[in-house]
């Protein structure tokens, strides 16, 4: 009997992750070779696993990723891209980004891409790091001036009476011509090319399987993020769960090397890293060991 390597896969508690994920998790998606087990925790607490080295495929936050570079490659698949529209600073009625300086801010992690798009656009602005579905409350309770949305929040916080001061990741899109990528899907390089290669097509095939069977998985991954008391898991889900998310384009690539740059310049990061894209195998490929249960 062939002995299964044991592989951490973590990812944040919200659809569109639990959407990638799907069908390796229930077991309709099969990896070869190893036994996956799955962790639920916000990007904070992943963005701080990463830099430790704790899981061997986790999401993270753009951003991170030049600290974690020579641990981790990064995934052709599971990109979170915003296409026009990203993390969304909001607060309550009539505040703009001039009101804000001075004031307190929520932000879903220190360093997360939205606590960077916010120190970008208003430096001014003190950031206090919140679990990221905490955050619009703690703004409608007047806890906070604003706070920066980000998963199912983006689509949530009206519900609240909370209005966009400015959609963080559209402007930034519409600076640079570009898509954002807002998160990452990172892998350990020290599981060696051949096994990173297998689990990116085995992640790849899981979404894949999401996609063919949108319905009932949509049903299933729907208890995460706000759930059927927030009805916005669908929409969602669509922004971020896509054909950007099964491969990562070239135009996503470049928006990486300017995102890392920028970093480098502010003095975030030491330099840009080299991006090494894990493409996976094509989906051809070991079809026997791959294939949907």
């Amino acid at each position: 009997m062939q002995m299964l390597r044991p592989l951490t896969i973590a990812y944040t508690p919200d659809s569109d992750d639990a959407f990638y994920y799907h069908g390796l998790e229930t077991g309709r998606v099969r990896l070869p070779g190893h036994d996956p087990s799955f962790e639920r925790k916000p990007i904070s607490e992943l963005n701080r696993a990463a830099r430790q080295g704790v899981y061997d495929v986790t999401a993270i936050s753009s951003v991170v990723y030049p600290q974690i570079a020579k641990q981790y490659a990064i995934l052709s698949v599971g990109t979170s891209v915003g296409r026009g529209y990203g993390p969304v600073l909001v607060s309550k009625k009539g505040r703009t980004l001039d009101d804000l300086r001075g004031c307190r801010v929520g932000v879903p992690g220190i360093p997360t891409t939205g606590w960077f798009l916010l120190r970008a656009l208003c430096p001014e602005a003190i950031p206090v790091e919140m679990v990221f579905d905490r955050i619009a409350g703690a703004v409608a309770r007047g806890a906070l001036e604003a706070g920066v949305m980000i998963h199912e929040e983006l689509l949530f916080y009206p519900q609240l009476g909370l209005e966009r001061v400015i959609d963080l990741g559209e402007d930034w899109c519409r600076r640079h011509g570009l898509p954002l990528p807002v998160g990452l899907n990172v892998i350990r390089r020290d599981l060696g090319a051949s096994a990173m290669k297998i689990i990116a097509a085995a992640i790849q095939r899981s979404l894949a399987y999401g996609l063919a069977h949108w319905e009932e998985t949509l049903a299933e991954v729907s208890p995460c993020g706000r759930g059927s008391a927030g009805q916005c898991t669908r929409q969602f889900v669509s922004m971020f769960a896509n054909s950007d998310s099964m491969r990562m384009p070239a135009d996503v690539r470049a928006a990486l090397r300017v995102l890392f740059g920028q970093l480098a310049d502010l003095g975030l990061s030491h330099r840009a890293p080299h991006i090494d894209i894990v493409e996976g195998l094509p989906f051809g490929h070991r079809r026997k060991s791959l294939k949907v249960a």
